[in-house]
């Protein structure tokens, strides 16, 4: 965020506006896929872009605002620091309209190599050239002509450097990284003929995004992957794990109700390349969809670790993980919280694990006093389990079937029956990895003292600041959900949710 609004403060800076005639030497618009596209470079390693300046603030602002629950800052934070930094704030279309920056607009960020370029279409280039010749004021500049154009260049803290020019109704900005050249090439390679054979990918990243986005994003992944090979040549067995991913999608959308983003990893020329993931994946019980729908919190983890662990080998070997899951006989695990109450500290969750052995979890339930004496055998379904009725306390309901290879446990009558009954016409494929919410199911005070004893491993003593505004923050959204998952020749990861 802040490399991103250091971009938007050089855009604040801009040089003089030249004829439109000039530019006349980058590729044809004709078919390409959106009006920026004809300055984006012939093979650039990542491009975003919408249509609509306007949409993208839209979404970027709605996502701002979501992810504000896990980064801690929010929407009024990051106008605040764009006003201070620009001022302007560059996440509405109105005030960018004053300068002269077209809201309905396209726009594109683009990078030939890390550092990004941002080109962003003027409805008026007097204005906004005015504008910019004031915050150009401020700065220590030097400016050259590049391709015809004058581009116009400053040092930024941290190392960075920002580069930017007006041609015509079209303002560009690039944002140098520390140790990169800024010499003009960025401006040359945008501005000057060149081709487009990157549309071909962008097209699959448009399907793999959906009708629905209202920003865009391609990466090439190949170079990435060539960069670790080249600076951690011991890792090199690791980093071609990764070789079979060519490209990637990003997508984001979002209104005043709802946001989503997406992204997508190509799985390569391998049409199985999904399917053997697939394989990899393990069920949950078959009453865990069920259960989890009604959760105030639900995670699952179906991807088979014993077999992930052999497949990536070569990282854990390299970065000299031990396999701390090794012992547990763990391959799989999920986690559902359906209520709290944190006045009488009592509350229903379960937990279902996948398992190559009982013998870990059977060591810990021989820890517990008094087990044998407290524990009433009971049926669950078409397992065999136990109840242990904790006096003064919660009553746990479990299973250990070495069998089926499953290891289930809950507290709240009745839930871990919920958890295996059976669910007709039950289809799909599990995601590898989720996470949902349903903040309206507990009350804010249950979320502060869940998020308390998950971040403090306590019960006892108030939340802290944190917990409360995150718990203030969860009780504007109705729904939230995270879910990576194999799909045809893609891997996919979807974060989603919605306003109460």
């Amino acid at each position: 965020m802040r490399l991103a609004i250091l971009a938007v403060v050089a855009a604040g800076c801009g040089g003089r506006a030249s004829s439109p005639a000039a530019s006349a030497g980058a590729t044809a618009p004709a078919a390409l896929p959106f009006a920026a596209a004809r300055w984006v470079p012939d093979r650039p390693r990542y491009v975003l872009a919408s249509r609509n300046l306007g949409d993208a603030q839209r979404a970027v602002r709605e996502a701002i605002d979501f992810l504000a629950v896990a980064t801690g800052h929010d929407l009024r934070d990051a106008v605040d620091l764009s006003v201070a930094l620009l001022g302007v704030d560059a996440l509405h279309a109105d005030p960018l309209a004053v300068i002269g920056v077209d809201p309905a607009g396209g726009w594109a960020v683009f990078s030939d190599e890390m550092s990004p370029t941002i080109v962003v279409h003027l409805a008026a280039p007097a204005q906004a050239a005015a504008f910019l010749a004031r915050q150009r004021a401020h700065l220590a500049t030097r400016a050259a002509t590049v391709d015809g154009v004058e581009v116009v260049s400053a040092a930024l803290p941290a190392g960075l450097a920002a580069s930017w020019a007006i041609d015509g109704d079209w303002l560009w900005l690039h944002l140098a990284m520390p140790g990169a050249p800024d010499d003009g090439r960025w401006f040359a390679a945008s501005h000057g003929r060149h081709e487009a054979r990157w549309t071909g990918d962008w097209a699959w990243a448009q399907r793999a995004a959906g009708t629905a986005a209202n920003l865009v994003g391609l990466l090439d992944l190949h170079g990435a992957v060539a960069g670790a090979v080249a600076r951690l040549p011991e890792a090199v067995a690791c980093a071609r794990l990764a070789e079979p991913v060519g490209k990637a999608s990003i997508a984001l959308e979002g209104d005043e109700r709802h946001v989503s983003a997406r992204i997508a990893l190509d799985l390569g020329p391998d049409p199985a390349a999904a399917e053997r993931l697939r394989g990899l994946l393990l069920r949950p019980p078959s009453g865990w969809d069920a259960t989890a729908a009604r959760a105030a919190i639900a995670v699952a983890w179906n991807l088979d670790l014993a077999a992930a662990r052999a497949w990536l080998a070569p990282c854990l070997s390299a970065l000299g993980a031990p396999g701390a899951l090794d012992d547990t006989g763990i391959r799989a695990a999920r986690a559902l919280l359906v209520d709290f109450d944190p006045g009488a500290l009592s509350g229903s969750g379960a937990i279902a694990l996948d398992v190559t052995s009982t013998a870990f979890l059977e060591r810990q339930l021989a820890r517990i006093p008094l087990r044998k004496t407290l524990e009433r055998a009971r049926a669950f379904g078409p397992y065999r389990g136990f109840s242990i009725a904790i006096p003064f306390g919660p009553a746990i309901e479990y299973v250990l079937d070495p069998r089926s290879q499953i290891a289930l446990a809950a507290v709240g009558e009745g839930l871990l029956a919920q958890l295996v009954a059976p669910a007709p016409g039950r289809a799909g494929v599990p995601p590898i990895f989720a996470i949902d919410l349903a903040p309206p199911a507990m009350s804010v005070d249950a979320w502060q003292a869940a998020l308390h004893a998950i971040t403090e491993q306590r019960l006892d003593g108030s939340p802290g600041p944190a917990a409360r505004r995150i718990a203030a923050h969860l009780m504007a959204w109705r729904d939230g959900h995270l879910a990576v998952t194999a799909e045809s020749g893609a891997i996919v990861l979807q974060v989603s949710g919605n306003r109460r």
